[in-house]
């Protein structure tokens, strides 16, 4: 399975105004929410995702601080922005050193 994003995914949650984007890059894949850009060859993110049968809950940590927690409904295109989020991190898992 290849683990590169070559194009933007983008999912809107439906508690609040946030906005979270996969967007692809020449020093690797960033997270975008808001108006924020987080490089996620870094070594400084976590993240917590759960699935449940109707909700999904996804909080991601930046230097040890919390900047995006959400509870999201059960949707084709969230679904596949974790996949894709998971099937990333995952990787870079992998790839990055600790600080």
């Amino acid at each position: 399975m290849q683990s590169e994003l070559h194009e933007e995914q983008k999912v809107t949650s439906l508690c609040g105004n946030h906005v979270a984007r996969l967007v692809p890059s020449s020093d690797g894949p960033k997270l975008l929410i808001n108006l924020e850009e987080y490089a996620l060859n870094e070594a400084c993110w976590d993240v917590e995702m759960f699935h449940g049968r109707s909700n999904s809950i996804f909080i991601f940590y930046w230097k040890g601080e919390v900047k995006l927690s959400v509870k999201m409904p059960r949707m084709p295109q969230i679904e596949a922005f974790m996949t894709r989020l998971y099937q990333i991190l995952t990787s870079k898992l992998r790839t990055v050193q600790p600080i």
